[in-house]
């Protein structure tokens, strides 16, 4: 280490809300004036300090805050600066940075003559930024100084750094940590630190101590009030050597005590730690014959010097390129899910975003009901979403299906497509796909020219599924809901129905399915969990069929009152959604009733995060009811039962092209239709109707019957 003093060079870094808030005030406020000194605020945080690394000056977008108290915390030391930003490259690269830092620096040594800076000691670390931005591709030029005079008087160590543990007691440096972390923050950048007659510690503002000195309340035998005088500045630099914001300290102190500088030891503290732990104690003295008059005249006339190097460690400016961050559809991309921000902060602390941002969402039909989930998905943020469908969009589309317009029906686009191209123009950066896939279907014939493309059907259908966490049944026929909860209930996914009639719907949760479920459910369980519940199709006593065979064209759509869909589906995605953030997951017991002040002590249990998760939910337009209901699991379910999984797993794609060409194929292999043939059939019915609660006409046990 040299005996002479030598300083550390500053660095800072800029957030990308600096330059976005900058971006704004440019288009909004300065326009083209190029000779505009925008007034800035920076700040060093206190709990990011490095061992290995400077710690930087750092601008966001409150650096264009007007007042210090905006900004102002605990934890960082604030800084003022001043910026220029040139309107073109040419006017940028052209700026002599000599006459830039002395003319916009000047401000430093008018406050350090007047003693402003001993009021406001942000002043003394003023920094400079010499801009041009290009707006079009979101590039910006910076250069970033730290003005201080280039004159200062030679100065030597008149003993080795200590560090502060060395200098204080244990007590002394407590009182020094507390004392400087209640300074305000812009105190923060210098202050004074005095030990009096009683050996106490006091952190008092820079101005006392210039004060105390020039009274004589320090090393005057007749007045003497302090024994020592420390003056402090906050260092950034974890060096050996101070922090280049101790030279304009030192400037201050040169020009309003040059007896003192001059006769005797400069104690200095380079606060260091985000709880002045690591400082360091230097002691100055300036180098003999320096006569007082010619430092204060030469620090006047000096040039400003402090530039900072750029990223490579050379003399010039850097450059931000944050066309990633600052590209129009990732500003949206942040800017749309701030209602689900909102919600987090101010009224479900606890709601995991990420949880409902990550899900990979599969939805079969891109229907009305297709077209009203997907936007029901992107208002709760997710990012991944697949169409599966199979038709194109017609002129009798674009008014109830929102994801469609005229000219996609003009040119008669496929909805997989479409539908994923809208939601690539709503949200950019979504991870949005589309497949056009024919599902296949039990009752509708799979002839010999058609094996090969059911094959590829059933394979590309059980990838779909595979690599999704939750799929959406929103198919406009029954049977074509079959094949995927065959696949749902084998590789045991979420799996979440929605079906509309004219002026009622429903919406379904499947039941979970693992090999270690118990054979048969418990029917007296009141609000039974995801094993216990049933399928879309647990409620049927014949195997789905052609629902298409002989059917008039208002019979083969489904003809519903247009605001059905989205009522539907968003209950369903919500359904969802309350699901996931339930502390039992997919095994969430099923809410019943609608009414949460009539609910028992032991039905708390059933409310998670977001509230009760139903099983399914019925509703009817005509009176504006809705239903909370129940299906249990049946053990002869045509697509969900054991024996069905079962053979699923073991046959594949024989099993399936059996189920569409041989008749009855699926009662038998589950069971089915042996129920059907009970001699007792009456008696069983009569026996599971009296363990409903009596309240809904679709309880599984009488529809089973």
């Amino acid at each position: 280490m040299s005996k002479f003093v030598k300083f550390t060079k500053l660095r800072s870094s800029t957030d990308h809300t600096f330059w976005a808030k900058f971006s704004e005030l440019k288009i909004d406020k300065f326009k083209l004036d190029d000779k505009a000194v925008i007034n800035l605020w920076g700040s060093y945080s206190l709990q990011s300090l490095n061992e290995n690394n400077t710690n930087p000056l750092v601008l966001d977008f409150t650096s264009f805050n007007e007042d210090i108290e905006t900004i102002h915390h605990k934890s960082s030391v604030v800084c003022c600066g001043k910026m220029i930003n040139k309107n073109t490259f040419e006017a940028f690269r052209q700026t002599n940075p000599e006459v830039f830092i002395d003319f916009l620096g000047k401000e430093l040594m008018e406050s350090i003559v007047d003693g402003s800076s001993l009021q406001k000691p942000w002043k003394l670390s003023l920094f400079l930024v010499l801009a041009y931005s290009d707006l079009k591709k979101y590039k910006f030029h910076y250069w970033v100084a730290h003005p201080t005079p280039l004159k200062l008087p030679e100065m030597y160590y008149e003993e080795p750094p200590k560090s502060i543990n060395e200098e204080f007691t244990l007590t002394h440096v407590k009182d020094l940590s507390e004392g400087f972390l209640q300074l305000h923050g812009g105190s923060k950048n210098y202050f004074t630190v005095l030990i009096s007659r009683e050996n106490n510690i006091t952190v008092t503002d820079l101005a006392t101590g210039v004060d105390i000195i020039k009274t004589h309340k320090v090393y005057d035998e007749e007045s003497q009030e302090y024994k020592e005088i420390y003056f402090a500045f906050y260092d950034p630099c974890t060096s050996l050597e101070p922090g280049w914001l101790l030279r304009n300290l030192l400037c201050l102190l040169f020009w309003h005590c040059p007896t003192h500088c001059f006769a005797r030891i400069i104690k200095v503290i380079s606060i260091r730690g985000n709880k002045a732990q690591k400082s360091i104690v230097f002691k100055l003295k300036v180098k003999e014959h320096e006569d007082s008059k010619e430092v204060r005249n030469a620090l006047s006339r000096s040039p400003l010097v402090g530039w900072e190097s750029n990223t490579n460690g050379k003399m010039g400016p850097n450059i931000a390129d944050l066309s990633d961050a600052m590209d129009p559809a990732r500003l949206s991309d942040r800017a749309i899910n701030l209602n689900l921000k909102l919600m987090k902060w101010r009224l479900v602390p606890n709601l995991d975003l990420e949880k409902i941002s990550s899900l990979r969402c599969l939805l079969l039909g891109a229907g009305t009901l297709g077209c009203s989930v997907a936007r029901v998905l992107l208002g709760w943020g997710v990012n991944d979403i697949t169409f599966v469908d199979n038709s194109n969009v017609s002129h009798s589309n674009t008014v109830r299906q929102s994801l469609y317009s005229h000219q996609d029906a003009v040119e008669h686009k496929q909805k997989a497509y479409a539908a994923r191209d809208a939601l690539l123009n709503i949200r950019p950066s979504i991870n949005a796909h589309g497949v056009v896939l024919h599902i296949p279907m039990p009752g509708h014939v799979v002839g010999k020219s058609m094996m090969e493309s059911t094959r590829q059907s059933l394979e590309k259908l059980e990838e779909l599924v595979k690599n999704s966490d939750v799929v959406f049944f929103l198919l406009d026929s029954r049977e074509a809901r079959w094949l995927p909860t065959v696949l749902c209930a084998a590789m045991n996914k979420i799996a979440i129905n929605a079906a509309l009639g004219f002026d009622s719907f429903t919406v379904q949760r499947h039941g979970t399915r693992t090999s270690s479920a118990p054979s048969s459910p418990d029917l007296e369980i009141k609000n039974p969990c995801g094993l216990d519940l049933g399928c879309y199709f647990c409620n049927d006593v014949t195997q789905p069929g052609n629902s298409q065979t002989d059917r008039t064209l208002d019979q083969q759509c489904t003809v519903s009152r247009p605001g059905l869909s989205q009522i539907a589906a968003g209950l369903a995605v919500e359904l969802l959604v309350a699901l996931l953030q339930h502390p039992q997951s997919i095994e969430a017991g099923a809410l019943m009733g609608n009414n949460r002040e009539n609910m028992s002590p032991s039905d708390t249990e059933l409310v998670g995060l977001l509230g009760g998760v139903p099983h399914t939910i019925r509703g009817s337009l005509w009176n504006y009811d809705t239903q909370l209901t129940i299906t249990h699991r049946f053990t002869s379910c045509t697509a969900c039962s054991a024996p069905v999984i079962a053979e699923y797993k073991n046959r594949g794609l024989s099993f399936v092209l059996d189920a569409c060409n041989v008749p009855n194929y699926l009662e038998k292999l589950s069971g089915l239709e042996e129920i059907l043939k009970r001699p007792d059939l009456d008696e069983l019915c009569y026996a599971l109707d009296n363990l409903s609660d009596g309240d809904d006409d679709d309880d599984q046990s009488k529809i089973m019957c």
